[in-house]
Parts: structure tokens; C-alpha cells; sequence
């Protein structure tokens, strides 16, 4: 029987397994339905957005190219900066003015914030200019609102240029970047950005608070970052002058692993203690290009103790079915880091495990980095990651290539659409490394163990309206569980094929909750909705208990209470006394109407499980079980 259509059955009738049902015919809070975001109706109106989960025929996004030159004093951890930066409206709308992100003003005093950090100037503005125009433009909270002298039609390009500096903060004093002395640099959210503006809701420009992260549109980049000679620079986007900065072994070396599997040292201790990681210039300077097409935000790393390992990772269906392509995988440390020694073919795992399960993943190189702060943070191509045992925190950070790199949502407002679901596919993807199997399970108990300790929060809300240990368990653990849970209940085939559909559907996109809801319901042919709207907006409890169980003219009556609010059916395994098992299903209709269900088994039953595969979310597992006495 397909899974969609076992769902189905589960969800609309009562098994026939069941001949008592007995008790509380109190009826049950019903969930209301999902209404949609301000604006999304007249998106479906519009056509840019469908209630199938598809983009409309007339579906837009507005796009950028950025121009940004900088030159970075180690000595002072200053950065001095110029951006040309051009906005194309590919709207249907006439926009009288542009936002801009100054994401550095977080650290400035008096801006409103989530974390502690040390204080600095923020950016530092010079000139900005609009077209070669000089203007005077409105600068409130992490945000620059640029009145345009002319609307900006439909289809039509204008140009922002900008100069600025900044400090860069030590590492640990800001979120997201920073530097370690002189050594080693790490950055993010370092220039002006344009804020997004999408089909449902105009000009979505939130203030950067610290704790939420960003909702970014879709640009091209050309950089040039100035440094000293002997520092390593790897970025967003493909190397443009490497016979310029890299010396004739590096360049050799990185040939070599653009064709091999196996990691190659492109700098290695030895060149580090010979001082020649870089080539060398007559200024003591060098100027590092790059370029990168259709990502949403690019970082630098800037190293002068990190040794640096390539290799080639294999992107399945790159160019197609069947069409398989490569991509460069590299990763730079300190010597001292311990299983970083690893961390090219941890990162190579990755991007193999997710373009072969989820979708081809479409960039030329895929970056990470060691250091600066704890745990990590992801940007395009790029990764800064804490800590000597990585492997993990890789494959998590990689995995935010596809969420929300390539399917860009809105972190800030919808954290779990990109940290629940990579903390998921992170569960899926170490299993699949290490050969495990029980990460969906462990999972799925963390979810039961922090509400059980009344740590249960809605994933519905703002990211920067939570507290630490909420935010971390409404934006990541409760997600990833709800969807191990989704998986268990739709099966493999439904699931897996819906979530390719989103991710095909909705790359190098703005995807809504309601885009992914809907590809589910759609592919699943089931209306998904109640549990959708239970599990993420609502704080209700699954708790499924054991009552009685009896033995009686050769059978055993087994009574399963339920002592929560959320509806979900319920799988009851029998153990013999021969080892054998037998289970019943109390579908969800049952409990509708129902607080109690009666399910009937042979005689000799010696032990009884609810959810013996932990495949739900249950919160309280202890009354999950019955054991025969001696």
C-alpha cells in the first residue's frame, strides 16, 4: 500500500483492530486552520505564489551586484571599504526608495540588541551616492532608507556607492565574526546590503538584533580584499588572480586536487615556517579577487597561520539526470586543531550526502574554516567553525548550503525553516557518515526529555522574541523531531520526494512556511494541515499511556490513555511469551472523540510498548511501556 494512502487511512478511519473504544467522549480541541501571512493571498492573486507549494508562473526576485573593495590592517583589526553596489527591480512595482542593511551597527551604542557584545562606531559612513548624485540618506537602527530621486520602474537598474570603515571585533565580542590577534580574520555582515524586497510582503528590512540572522536577496559579487603579503584569503566565489597571490606549488597542488579524491596539502607546516604560504609582492601587499554569481551574502577568512587542504567532491545530477559534475572542496586551520586534519573529507561527505539526497549542489568550491568562534556560523561557500572535533558542527554548517543559502527563506522571522531543517538532514547525514542508524531516535527523546522539563516553545515566533534555550529548542531540536516524526508517518518515498520538490521548486528563492507546508500536502494527497498547525504553532503535548491490561477468556485487553492535547494515532506492539510481537494501530479518528481506546491481543502477552520505534513525539516515555510480573 502506498505510504500517502496508509496516512490516509490512519488519519480518516478507525482500524478494525479496535472493537472497544471505550469512555471520555469530551470533544477535542480541534487546531485551527493555518491562515496565511498578510499579502500571500494577493501573492496567489498575483500569481507569483500557488496553494500547491509551487511558485507561480509570474513568481520574481529582485537581484543585486556587488562591487566591494576593501583592505584589511591586521595591526589595527581595521577595515577600510568601498562598495558599488547596483539594484536591479525585477518587480512588477515601482520602489520610490531602497533599504540597505548596515549589520555592523549592531555593536554601536544605543542600538537595541539580544546578546552582549563589546562596543564599537559601527560602520562609518562616508559619501553615498545614487547614481553619481550625492545624497543625504536615513540611517535608524541596523538600517539606511535611500529615498530615489525617481522611482525605480520595473525592469530598471540604479547605483549605490558607498564609502565606509569599521573595527573589526575581537572574536567572542560580536556575533558571527571577528579576529584572533593578528593571525587570523573572519568576515561577516562587513559591508552595506540591500534589504529584500519580495512578491507577499514589499520591503521585509528587520533590525539586526543579534540573535535572529538574516533575510538576504540573491546577488553577483566581485571582491578584491587587500591584505599582507603571507596571509591566506579564501571567500565567497571562485578565485579570479591566483598566479598573482598563490605561489607556482600552490597552484600546482590545487590542480592536483581538482582532479583527485585524495586531500591534497596546498599549504603545509613547511610552508608556513618558510614564509612562503603567499607569493610576494614589492608593496608587502596583495590584492585577492573573487567571484560569485546567484548567492545571497559572501564572507572573507583571512589567515596567516592556517594550513590549507583540498580535494574534489562528486555533485550528483549537476547538469541533469544521470549528469554528474564536481565540485572543489577545501579546508584551512591551525596546526593545533586537532581532527581538522580531517576537515576536507568530512566537508567532501557532506556535499556529496545533500546533493545526492536533496539537490545538486550548484557553487564552484565549498569553504570551511576553523576558528573565531564557537560552535560555527554559515555564508556562502563559506563556514567559520570552532573547535578540535569538527565533524559535526561541519556537516550542520554545510548543510545551511542548502537551507538558506540555495532556498532562501527568512531566518529571522522563520528560524526553524533553515536550522530545523538542517539540524534533520545534519541527524541523516552523520548517521549516513558513521554508519549509524539511531539518530532520528535520539532526536525524537531530546524533543520528549526538554518538554517533559516544561522547556516546550512554539517555532512561530520571531527569532529575536526568545530567550537562548528556547530559541535553540523551537529553532532546531523541536523542528528536526516534528519532521522525523513527519517522515515516520508519511514514509520514506512521500517524504523524501516532497522535500526534493521544495528544494527544486523554491532554489534561489523566497519560500513561506506555507510554500513548504503546501509542496507536503500536495505531493502527500493529505490534508496536513492539523498537524502542521500543532506542531509549530502550538505547545501541546503528546502523551500516549498504558492502563490496563487484562487477561480474559483468551485475550489480553490492553487500555491506552491519552493524557495530552495533540492528536496523533498511536502504535501498540505486544511481546509473547515465545519473543514473538504483534502491534495495533489507534488511528486518529479514534482519538478525536475518544480519551481512552481498548486494543485486543492473543493470550501469553508478557510485555506491551507504545511507539515501540520511536517515531513519535510522545513526551513522556516512562508510562510507555507494561512488563509482566513473575
Amino acid at each position: 500500500m502506498p505510504n500517502a494512502l496508509r496516512f490516509s487511512l490512519l488519519l480518516l478511519a478507525a482500524s478494525s483492530l479496535l472493537p472497544a473504544q471505550q469512555s471520555g467522549t469530551t470533544p477535542r480541541v480541534v487546531p485551527y486552520p493555518i491562515d496565511l501571512p498578510e499579502g500571500f493571498a494577493e501573492a496567489i492573486a498575483k500569481g507569483t505564489r500557488t496553494m500547491t507549494g509551487r511558485p507561480g508562473a509570474s513568481y520574481w526576485t529582485n537581484y543585486a551586484h556587488y562591487e566591494l573593495t576593501a583592505e584589511i590592517d591586521p595591526a589595527t583589526a581595521r577595515l577600510t571599504g568601498h562598495a558599488v553596489m547596483t539594484y536591479e527591480n525585477r518587480s512588477h512595482d515601482s520602489l520610490s526608495q531602497l533599504v540597505v542593511h548596515l549589520y555592523q551597527d549592531l555593536l554601536k551604542a544605543g542600538t537595541q540588541r539580544t546578546r552582549t557584545v563589546a562596543l564599537t562606531n559601527g560602520f562609518e559612513l562616508g559619501t553615498v551616492l545614487v547614481d553619481g548624485e550625492k545624497v543625504r540618506p536615513q540611517a535608524r537602527d541596523t538600517r539606511l532608507t535611500i529615498r530615489l530621486p525617481e522611482a525605480l520602474a520595473p525592469g530598471a537598474k540604479t547605483t549605490v556607492t558607498i564609502d565606509y570603515a569599521f573595527d573589526i571585533p575581537k572574536a567572542g565580542t560580536a556575533p558571527r565574526m571577528g579576529h584572533e590577534g593578528e593571525n587570523v580574520f573572519y568576515l561577516g555582515y562587513w559591508y552595506p546590503q540591500f534589504a529584500v524586497y519580495e512578491d507577499v510582503a514589499g520591503w521585509v528590512a528587520d533590525p539586526y538584533r543579534g540573535n535572529g540572522e538574516f533575510y538576504m536577496g540573491y546577488a553577483s559579487y566581485d571582491l578584491a580584499i587587500t591584505v599582507p603579503q603571507g596571509y591566506l584569503v579564501r571567500a565567497t566565489g571562485e578565485l579570479q588572480n591566483g598566479e598573482e597571490v598563490l605561489t607556482e606549488k600552490a597552484r600546482a597542488a590545487l590542480a592536483q586536487a581538482a582532479t583527485s579524491r585524495d586531500i591534497v596539502h596546498i599549504v603545509d607546516k613547511q610552508d608556513l615556517a618558510a614564509g612562503t604560504a603567499t607569493a610576494t609582492s614589492a608593496s608587502g601587499k596583495l590584492t585577492w579577487r573573487f567571484h560569485a554569481e546567484n548567492v545571497r551574502d559572501a564572507a572573507v577568512s583571512i589567515g596567516k597561520t592556517y594550513l590549507w587542504d583540498s580535494t574534489t567532491a562528486v555533485v550528483k545530477d549537476k547538469f541533469g539526470p544521470g549528469k554528474d559534475g564536481t565540485t572543489e572542496i577545501h579546508a584551512v586551520y591551525e596546526a593545533n586543531a586537532g581532527d581538522w586534519k580531517r576537515g576536507a573529507e568530512y566537508a567532501r561527505h557532506t556535499i556529496e550526502y545533500m546533493s545526492a539526497h536533496v539537490h545538486p549542489y550548484p557553487w564552484p568550491h565549498m569553504t570551511a574554516c576553523e576558528g573565531i568562534i564557537g560552535g560555527g556560523m554559515e555564508y556562502p561557500m563559506m563556514t567559520i567553525i570552532g573547535g578540535n572535533q569538527p565533524a559535526g558542527t561541519i556537516a550542520h554548517e554545510l548543510i545551511h548550503m542548502w537551507f538558506p543559502m540555495l532556498i532562501g527563506s527568512n531566518e529571522k522571522r522563520y528560524a526553524w525553516q533553515d536550522e530545523g531543517f538542517t539540524s534533520f538532514w545534519t541527524t541523516l547525514c552523520r548517521d549516513d557518515f558513521t554508519g549509524g542508524s539511531n539518530g532520528p531516535r535520539r532526536d525524537i527523546l531530546g524533543y520528549g526529555n526538554t518538554v517533559r522539563r516544561g522547556g516546550d516553545a512554539s517555532c512561530m515566533r520571531h527569532a529575536d522574541t526568545f530567550g537562548t534555550d528556547n530559541f535553540t529548542f523551537a529553532a532546531y531540536s523541536k523542528p528536526a523531531a516534528i519532521l522525523h516524526q513527519l517522515r515516520a508517518m508519511l514514509g520514506d518515498t512521500t517524504f523524501f520526494a516532497a522535500f526534493q520538490r521544495y528544494a527544486s521548486d523554491w532554489a534561489f528563492k523566497h519560500p513561506y512556511p506555507n510554500d513548504f507546508w503546501n509542496t507536503f500536502r500536495d505531493v502527500a494527497g493529505t490534508d496536513l494541515d492539523p498537524f502542521f498547525r500543532t506542531w509549530f504553532f502550538e505547545t501541546w503535548k503528546l502523551d500516549y499511556a498504558i492502563g490496563d491490561v487484562i487477561e480474559r477468556d483468551g485475550k489480553t485487553q490492553v487500555t491506552i490513555e491519552d493524557r495530552g492535547r495533540a492528536l496523533h494515532f498511536a502504535e501498540i506492539e505486544a511481546t509473547y511469551a515465545d519473543g514473538s510481537t504483534e502491534q495495533r494501530t489507534v488511528s486518529t479518528s479514534i482519538w478525536r472523540d475518544h480519551t481512552t481506546a481498548t486494543v485486543t491481543f492473543g493470550p501469553g502477552v508478557t510485555k506491551v510498548t507504545i511507539d515501540p520505534d520511536l517515531a513519535s513525539l510522545d513526551c513522556d516515555r516512562t508510562n510507555n511501556t507494561w512488563a509482566k510480573k513473575e
